[in-house]
């Protein structure tokens, strides 16, 4: 498998001589999703010479929404494509002339709206500050997905992490860990790729992204055969700004909180000629407070109480980081563009923690105490490279794009525990005794090799097709020594271990799309062949797995007018397990909780089935989607609250394939905007999940949640502005436990100075301290109370400067789709 990846890395090459980007006219907004086409040439009134650089708009008769946009060429001329029928006006807008508008129609017969030569008659200016207001939507309803602004969203943000936990129907928990309508199985893109870094290293790099060239979040809850089908709940996009004006420009972000929670960051841009660069490099340290409790009561067959722990936890976490990202294109022809894009982090964490101890007996009276001493330092490096190249024969209908990617990570992690003696008075009696210390080292390589061809077949209909392979190997070495009686001597234990994990997936798509009046079609397959191997180097033991998956998607959508749109789709996605859940070596995360892998899991299917009602308006928008899905093999954990794991009473946490998992319910999300001076928008998500254990098992639920967003947002003047924001999640029962309700709330305000030059502001996160993660698990045995703050509330104030011209969004590269599902040519 991998010789025929590398051989496949090769062939990219060759494929890809000549790529580049077609120069007519130059789009500064992303393109609809419609087959009609405007164009049209810009001259002046006196000489009729050709205007270059004028400023053409596309907004809807209807309600005057920015529909599209584009800058005219060298020669006056523009065009602008992906456009629905529907009734439209143009104004086109330069310096020192008046402006213009035409009326125009699309309609399925007449797709293509030519407005000829438009004159310009000269006016006098007088040189004065000039400030741009783009009107364009917070929320973006598109067949396939939901676009979010992040200034709009999330205007106080300090980074990645916090603009997402933003956006309706998504989640960032107090661990950094991202869920789409409470589910955690969520794949994170950076501009259409996968995250350069996965599992619990992920959160630490969001928090390290900056907020400041975040330029919007697309939620895709159910994507076609042209995207990798992992993620079971969907895709969340980050699309960031990379593109620059003409000339310099450039750009700092700062946000404190206090001495050690703190986020800076800095942009440059330059683009002159064929040569464009887009560059951040962005610093972070969050420390913060950690309490919570695990309190554990024990049953005997006719659940009689035997004893009671109570452990209180009193610590703190933080993390500090740099990540650097840096994009360079070049135009080596008028059809080919030559893309690099390069990407560095490297993160350091520490957390403390004393845990104290008090063993009661069936009385409640106490009759030991004891603390436990947590130390943790993890350090992670990441190395992340793309090298890019796209032929534009025409854009977004006959184009060809290839990439080679590889990623290098390497991550440490070490942690020392001790449990001390106390007095009932709390000071310590006797030296520590029963050390531990755990250290883990681990290094990722993956690369990377795809291949897309896009092209008409004939007037309404278009092919998408294309390759992809992905090599992953990991190598990880966990070593754990103890020293039980404290008098310094370190032995090695059986608890060490070290795997080796080979990843090797092969995949082909194709991905027809049609239109036909008012209605689009769109229908696809991909197919993959995965081969992994999970071996254990101590252990001399291999658990191999191959197989071979079809994963099908549709679309179909019917738009009885501009305004109103009705959808219905499908998709199949997969799960695959995660080494955590392959190792079967156990792995404390703390004294008393501890996660036993399982190597012979199967990967989890979801065939996702989604209905779409949306609607916009002057005053917003509105949509309603009902969604369901069916999972087989379906990975859950499996808790034991009364296991025993190197000599100690524990709970371990397992995982094992259950047989079936349906899930039904409905979005709801809308948007209001009454002028300049209020706009928000609000979500409702509500579900049902019933898991099945199968005849064999006794793991299964049956649960009801639901979850609320609302964020509104006041300019009071035409430079200060509040914010607010509060999301609640309802109780939720999962296998043998339930969680709590949980909400938070966040406040924000800020100030801009000079124009729009600096803005600084202030932000609350939950301010009433709310924040709170309670989990009842347990059996008949044993049942285990957990309550965690995570310490997310906070003061932070924010400055942000900008220097130049502002970048601006040029035509997409392939690694930013907007609309492909369905796009027609």
């Amino acid at each position: 498998m991998r010789r025929t990846l590398f051989a496949a890395l090769g062939l990219l090459f060759l494929s890809g001589a000549n790529v580049g980007l077609a120069q007519q006219g130059r789009p500064t907004t992303p393109p609809p999703s419609g087959n009609g086409e405007l164009r049209g040439v810009i001259t002046a009134a006196e000489g009729n010479t050709p205007l270059q650089h004028a400023g053409v708009a596309v907004r809807s008769a209807v309600d005057s929404v920015l529909v599209a946009g584009a800058i005219t060429g060298e020669n006056g001329a523009f065009q602008i494509r992906g456009l629905r029928p529907g009734a439209y006006y143009l104004r086109v807008t330069l310096i020192g002339f008046g402006p213009q508008r035409r009326e125009f129609t699309i309609t399925p017969a007449a797709p293509t709206a030519d407005v000829g030569t438009i004159a310009m008659a000269r006016v006098a200016v007088a040189l004065q500050g000039v400030e741009v207001v783009e009107d364009r939507p917070t929320i973006t309803i598109e067949p396939d997905r939901n676009t979010y602004r992040a200034k709009d969203v999330a205007p106080a943000a300090g980074n990645a992490s916090e603009v997402l936990d933003a956006v309706p129907s998504v989640q960032v928990d107090g661990e950094g860990k991202v869920s789409l309508r409470g589910n955690e199985n969520v794949a994170i893109q950076i501009n259409g790729r996968p995250a350069p870094i996965r599992g619990p290293q992920l959160a630490a790099y969001l928090k390290g992204l900056p907020a400041n060239i975040v330029e919007r979040i697309e939620v895709i809850p159910n994507p076609s055969a042209k995207y990798d089908p992992d993620g079971m709940a969907g895709i969340l996009n980050i699309v960031l700004r990379q593109d620059a004006d003409l000339g310099l420009s450039t750009g700092l972000n700062l946000g404190v909180a206090e001495t050690d929670r703190y986020n800076a960051s800095g942009n440059v841009g330059y683009q002159s000629g064929p040569l464009t660069i887009f560059s951040n490099l962005g610093v972070y340290a969050d420390d913060r407070e950690i309490e919570g409790i695990n309190d554990r009561e024990r049953f005997d067959a006719v659940r009689s109480l035997i004893s009671v722990t109570s452990q209180d936890i009193d610590g703190r976490t933080g993390g500090k980081g740099q990540n650097l990202s840096t994009t360079v294109d070049y135009r080596l022809t008028p059809k080919d563009v030559l893309s690099n894009v390069l990407s560095i982090n490297r993160r350091h964490g520490n957390d403390g923690q004393v845990s104290n101890y008090v063993e009661l007996d069936e009385s409640r009276t106490p009759v030991d105490y004891y603390n436990r001493p947590r130390n943790t330092d993890t350090r992670g490096l990441m190395f992340d490279y793309t090298l890019a190249h796209k032929r534009t024969i025409e854009p977004r209908k006959h184009e060809l794009a290839s990439e080679l990617r590889f990623n290098h990570s390497h991550d440490e992690d070490g942690s020392v525990f001790w449990k001390q003696p106390l007095t009932s008075g709390g000071s310590a009696s006797g030296f520590p005794i029963e050390g531990e210390n755990n250290f883990t080292d681990a290094i990722t390589r993956q690369f990377t090799a795809q291949l897309d061809y896009t092209r008409p077949l004939g007037a309404n209909l278009k092919l998408e097709t294309g390759y992809k392979g992905n090599a992953r190997l990991l190598d990880r070495d966990f070593r754990v020594e103890t020293d039980s009686t404290g008098d310094g001597t370190w032995t090695r234990s059986d608890l060490s271990n070290a795997f080796e994990f080979d990843e090797t997936v092969h995949a082909a798509y194709g991905v027809l799309s049609r239109s036909a009046g008012k209605v689009q079609l769109q229908a696809g397959l991909r197919a993959e062949h995965a081969d992994r191997n999970f071996a254990l180097v101590n252990a001399t033991e291999d658990f191999p797995y191959k197989y071979t998956s079809l994963f099908p998607s549709g679309v179909i959508m019917y738009s009885p007018s501009q305004a109103t749109q009705m959808k219905v789709s499908y998709s199949r996605r997969i799960r695959r397990p995660g080494t955590q859940e392959l190792n079967p070596f156990p792995s404390f995360f703390d004294l008393q909780n501890v996660f036993i892998g399982n190597p012979e899991l199967n990967p989890e299917y979801t065939d996702a089935i989604e209905l779409g009602l949306s609607r916009t308006g002057k005053l917003g928008s509105i949509q309603f989607s009902p969604f369901y899905r069916h999972t087989t093999d379906v990975i859950r954990v499996d808790i034991n609250t009364a296991d025993t794991v190197n000599l100690r009473e524990v709970t371990s946490i397992t995982f094992q394939n259950l047989a079936t998992s349906n899930s039904w319910g409905a979005d709801l999300n809308g948007s209001l905007r009454f002028g300049q001076k209020f706009s928000g928008f609000t979500s409702f998500n509500v579900f049902k999940m019933v898991t099945d254990g199968g005849s064999e098992s006794a793991v299964g639920s049956s649960a009801v949640t639901w979850t609320a967003r609302f964020n509104g947002t006041s300019q009071l003047t035409q430079t200060f502005a509040v914010q607010a924001s509060y999301f609640y999640r309802a109780p939720m029962n999962i296998e043998r436990g339930r969680f709590e309700a949980f909400q938070g709330m966040q406040f924000s305000m800020r100030k801009k100075l000079n124009g729009d030059k600096a803005v600084v502001g202030l932000r609350l996160n939950d301010p009433f301290n709310t924040n709170r993660l309670r989990v009842n698990v347990g059996d008949d045995n044993v049942q285990q109370l957990t309550v965690r703050r995570f310490g997310v509330r906070s003061a932070w104030l924010t400055f942000q400067f900008n220097y130049g011209q502002a970048p601006k969004v040029r035509e997409p590269r392939p690694e930013q789709p907007t609309n492909t599902t369905p796009t027609f040519p």
